[in-house]
Formats: C-alpha cells, structure tokens, sequence
C-alpha cells in the first residue's frame, strides 16, 4: 500500500505495511456540522482547526471523506503527524457500515504529501510549489499540518519569521481566490516568546473560519470562534511597534 510524496520529487511513492490495526480510540468523531461547513459550496474558504493532539485526526476525517468523493488532496505536513493507516483504517470502517468495498488503496493514491522541515520550506511549500500542483493535478482541498510549528524555532530570526508568514497568508488568500478550499490544523502551544506567540494569533485573523477543540466529558468538543474575537486578540498582541522587514528569506535549505 503506498501514498504519494511531494517535494522536489513528484510522484514519489512510500510504501506502507498492510499490517493496520484497528483501534476503538480512533473512532470517527461526530463533528458534522464543521464538516458540512467546509464542504459546502461555493468551493474557496480558509478554515482551521487547533487545540490538542485530536485536530489532526479530526482533519484527517475530513480528508478521508473527500477522498471517498474522489476528490484529490495536496497535504503540507510541517509536524510528522500525517497517519496513512488512519486512511485505511477509515475504509475499512466505511466497507464495514455500507457492506460496499472501499478500497485503501485508491484513497490514499489520491492523497498527496509535502513535508516541510524548517519554516523556509514551509514558506517555500506553500508560496511556490502548492499553486503549480494544484493546478495541474485539478485537486481542489489543501490540509496544512503545523504550519507554524517550524515558526516557533528560536534560531529563525523573528523578522524573518514574520514577514514570510505574511507571504504564506497571501498565498493562502490567493488559493482562496483560485477557489481551492484550505483547512488549517495546529497544535496549541504557549510559548515564552510573546511575540512568537502573536504569530498563531496572526494567522487566525486571517482565515475565514476558526474552530478550537476542547476536551469535554463526552469527547471532543468543537467550539466556533467568532472573527471579531480573533482580530480584537491579533490586534492587542500587535499593539506594540515591531521593526520592518524588506528582506526575503534565503530557500537555499530547501534542497538539503
């Protein structure tokens, strides 16, 4: 069983041993209405999900669903925590409940993964190599894991880390345009750094919709947080003056 890797190398195939197990902790979770959200058309919304461990399955479950569809999906994974057995352990599942055959297989080849190690491939990822690939694959859903987990790395200068997290959400803006669907998924994280802190608060302000994940005493719970809330939050942790940055980020890490 294998997925597709992008990067420099498109097409690329890992392969993945069929040995999967089923597990009762990952059981589909009841989230339908974020799902019929993000499903809903028009096509062209940013939405992201944070909070704990659990958002990545949750988004997950979201790309399963649209994979059943037929629907291609370009994955930018910047914290590992992609899980192909969790694609195939939803087949098997969804075979299961409807007594029709769903092949793993043919969901995970519709799926294809860039990992970014550093925020300079994160950037590089999503600003350059994202666009052309959707594009040409016709895929029509963007998951973005971690996307500011490289951010948060001390030895990227701060200046640097801001001003590409700018370019990251033009990009971003302009996939909406293009009318490509994106879902965020981060892992909340309080740092000592304020201002790094800021930069999630940032992103936020910048996507359409925001939803945050507790644990309640019957699971997961889903909470809608309102935009005006996120841009009082972005605009309070830059309330203080922050020196400008005209340089662009070297990407000569990319190819290491």
């Amino acid at each position: 069983m294998s997925y597709n890797v992008l990067g420099d190398q498109f097409g690329e195939k890992m392969q993945l041993r069929e040995n999967i197990q089923t597990s009762q902790s990952e059981a589909l979770v009841p989230y339908t209405a974020f799902l019929s959200q993000f499903k809903t058309a028009p096509p062209g919304k940013l939405f992201c999900l944070h909070g704990d461990r659990s958002v990545f399955r949750l988004s997950l479950y979201a790309a399963s669903h649209a994979l059943l569809a037929g629907v291609p999906i370009a994955l930018v994974d910047g914290t590992n925590r992609f899980d192909a057995y969790y694609i195939a352990d939803f087949a098997r599942r969804v075979t299961s409940f409807t007594k029709q055959r769903v092949d793993p297989e043919q969901l995970l080849e519709n799926i294809f993964i860039s990992r970014a190690f550093t925020c300079y491939q994160m950037e590089a990822a999503i600003t350059e190599r994202l666009p052309a690939f959707m594009k040409k694959q016709h895929a029509s859903v963007v998951i973005i894991f971690g996307l500011l987990d490289t951010f948060y790395d001390e030895q990227a200068p701060l200046f640097e880390v801001k001003a590409s997290l700018q370019r990251i959400i033009a990009a971003l803006q302009q996939l909406k345009r293009q009318h490509f669907s994106v879902l965020l998924a981060s892992l909340d994280m309080k740092l000592e750094s304020k201002e790094r802190n800021s930069l999630f608060l940032n992103l936020k302000s910048a996507m359409d919709e925001v939803f945050s994940v507790t644990a309640g005493e019957n699971g997961q719970r889903i909470v809608h947080e309102p935009f005006s809330n996120r841009r009082r939050e972005s605009l309070l942790s830059n309330s203080q003056s922050i020196p400008p940055n005209s340089g662009r980020i070297s990407h000569r890490t990319l190819n290491n």
